[in-house]
């Protein structure tokens, strides 16, 4: 019997990546691959990723997971001071011996998916003759943006944060403004700008790119990445749309129970406010958010994150005085660091979201048919709020709310009523529910995603004999 083709796969160092690539892991699994995870050496990650891969493994019992050993201490190349993605970017390139001597033992692989920001990866698998691919774990929209942008900032003499509001455009991509862009790559000749573009340039040397979302929530960003219309000087990989790659919200072992609360609820009248794994809204904006809530009359679900170095229960000494009292009818705050937040979304009981924009949120709100409050924080997440709002119309913005501004209570109130009560929330709850109808479909016999998944096989075949052609012309 012949042994199943194996997938390596490299994910990067932040859980909001891990997550879809494990969910990756699951398709592959169940179109017959067999997949091995070459996990980065734990010491270089958070706690929350190998629970996080624990608790996949747990799933996925015929899931290979490696970790790599640890790099030498002087190969990271970013000292402690340095930017927190520098060290991440470092951390991955230092793992790449590592990587190589797993390829070439028993884990062979007919295909290396590594994550977007492992690029690096993408020199090993071409040096032993092994067809590499990124998994970019944000949107389409994104991947057109980021492809073009080291191109667009050799072309520039100044640099983007001197433009500010002033909007940039991208092919198949709506105008944006300039400061919506990651703050990573706003200041011209910083170490980490260098490093951001450089890994952007990089991702077009893979074979091709798998990326976390449906053509139907996507399209013209899409288009323009197929067309090849986001890069003028080099050939655009094929792009294959294979999202949405979400967790079950049915695969907890245990019910949290913020759960049943919400099954006390009414159907759709509840809002959810979550700002990602890492959100933590500043003491002032705590207290501000409280009071709008307070004042609109909602019910709530609060996932309230205390600030960094505290501990969880230290979220609740930030509320304003009597809160909890005044709205234990209609809410509830949660202050552990983990709400099951798919099976929130799912939910029968929950009417809106308030999110940072988070490409993994936006994607589980999208399967879910839940209209969205865009709250960004950082990194992609502003770009993300544009997409929502004015592309895909599956969300409201907050008027007035730039990176750093302090929203008032009464914006937070008003809000708040205009997603649950006013006329604006039924077209974006049309918007959405299409958009959910679309993605239940991508992964049927037939879908759009289904067949990207089917295309990627196809083209990793032809990658492994075209490679093996080449070997044997070479020897």
């Amino acid at each position: 019997m012949a042994a199943a083709r194996r997938v390596v796969l490299f994910p990067s160092l932040g859980v909001g990546h891990l997550a879809p690539m494990l969910e990756l892991a699951a398709v592959c699994i169940r179109h017959g691959l067999a997949v091995t995870v070459a996990v980065p050496d734990p010491a270089t990650t958070a706690p929350a990723f190998s629970a996080a891969l624990r608790k996949y493994a747990s799933r996925l019992p015929s899931l290979s997971v490696h970790p790599l050993p640890p790099p030498p201490p002087a190969s990271s190349g970013a000292g402690a001071a340095a930017h927190p993605l520098l060290r991440m970017l470092a951390v991955l390139r230092a793992h790449a011996p590592a990587l190589r001597d797993l390829l070439r033992g028993p884990h062979s692989a007919q295909a290396l998916v590594a994550d977007m920001f492992s690029v690096y990866a993408l020199d090993v698998a071409a040096e032993l003759g092994v067809p590499g691919y990124l998994l970019f774990c944000t949107g389409a929209t994104n991947l057109a943006v980021f492809l073009r942008l080291p191109q667009f900032c050799a072309g520039s003499s100044g640099s983007l944060r001197e433009l500010g509001d002033a909007p940039v455009s991208f092919p198949g991509v709506r105008p944006l403004p300039a400061s919506h862009l990651p703050e990573e790559v706003l200041d011209r000749g910083t170490d980490i700008s260098a490093a951001m573009l450089d890994a952007f340039d990089r991702m077009a040397d893979a074979r091709g790119i798998l990326v976390n979302t449906f053509e139907a929530l996507e399209g013209p960003g899409v288009a323009a990445l197929r067309d090849g219309r986001c890069l003028s000087n080099r050939a655009t990989p094929p792009v294959y749309c294979v999202g949405a790659l979400i967790t079950d919200g049915g695969a907890e072992e245990e019910r949290h129970p913020c759960l049943a609360w919400l099954d006390a609820q009414p159907e759709r009248s509840v809002v959810f406010l979550c700002f990602g794994s890492r959100g933590a809204l500043s003491p002032e904006q705590v207290s501000e958010m409280a009071t709008g809530l307070e004042r609109s009359g909602q019910r709530f679900l609060w996932a309230l994150r205390a600030p960094a170095g505290t501990e969880p229960d230290a979220a609740v000494s930030l509320l304003p005085d009597g809160f909890l009292a005044r709205t234990a009818d209609r809410g509830v705050v949660v202050t552990a660091s983990w709400v099951p937040q798919v099976a929130v979304l799912q939910h029968a009981s929950t009417g809106a979201f308030m999110t940072h924009c988070g490409w993994n949120s936006t994607l589980e709100a999208v399967a879910a048919g839940v209209p969205m409050v865009c709250w960004p924080l950082d990194a992609e997440q502003w770009m993300n709020k544009v997409f929502i709002v004015e592309e895909m119309k599956i969300g409201i913005e907050v008027k007035g709310y730039k990176p750093g501004a302090l929203v008032q209570a009464d914006i937070v109130d008003a809000i708040l009523r205009r997603i649950m009560e006013s006329d604006a929330r039924q077209g974006v709850l049309e918007w959405v529910m299409a958009a959910k109808e679309s993605a239940a479909a991508a992964w049927k016999e037939g879908g759009s995603s289904c067949t990207a998944f089917a295309e990627f096989l196809k083209d990793m075949e032809e990658g492994n004999v075209a490679m093996a052609h080449s070997n044997q012309v070479e020897t």
